[in-house]
């Protein structure tokens, strides 16, 4: 009964001019159509499933911090690092890239995506996180 509960939708009626309402009569499957064009246009597509509603289990990836080759994270670096991964997890990112810093004052350079989109990179120190947008 559940299962069936979620697929449910709401019926709505609406006017076409002509030409237009032709032309959606010839696609294979119309509802899908119009509810994924309503979404573009409001800009309501969710960034994780992409307007589908269904997530394909895509968890974040983050680069293996043992392999970078920086010194050891001290206890606030550390959790610097754990609200970055949080922050990555709430924004449905797919990967945090870590890497070596370029300047000597960081411990961390990170770069944020979610599929092969870059949401936004930054710097990681004792200070605490620095964001730059891309």
């Amino acid at each position: 009964m559940y299962s069936i509960m979620l697929y449910m939708k709401t019926r709505m009626t609406f006017r076409l001019s002509d030409d237009l309402a032709i032309t959606l009569r010839h696609l294979a499957n119309q509802t899908h159509f119009v509810e994924q064009a309503l979404r573009n246009a409001l800009g309501i597509s969710c960034p994780m499933c992409d307007g589908s509603g269904k997530i394909l289990g895509e968890r974040l990836h983050v680069s293996n911090i043992k392999t970078i080759g920086i010194s050891k994270l001290s206890r606030t670096e550390g959790l610097y690092l754990k609200q970055l991964v949080r922050l990555a997890r709430n924004l449905a990112a797919s990967k945090l890239h870590l890497s070596k810093p370029k300047s000597r004052d960081h411990v961390l350079d990170f770069l944020l995506t979610r599929n092969d989109a870059v949401l936004f990179g930054g710097t990681l120190n004792e200070q605490g996180t620095r964001f730059g947008i891309n």
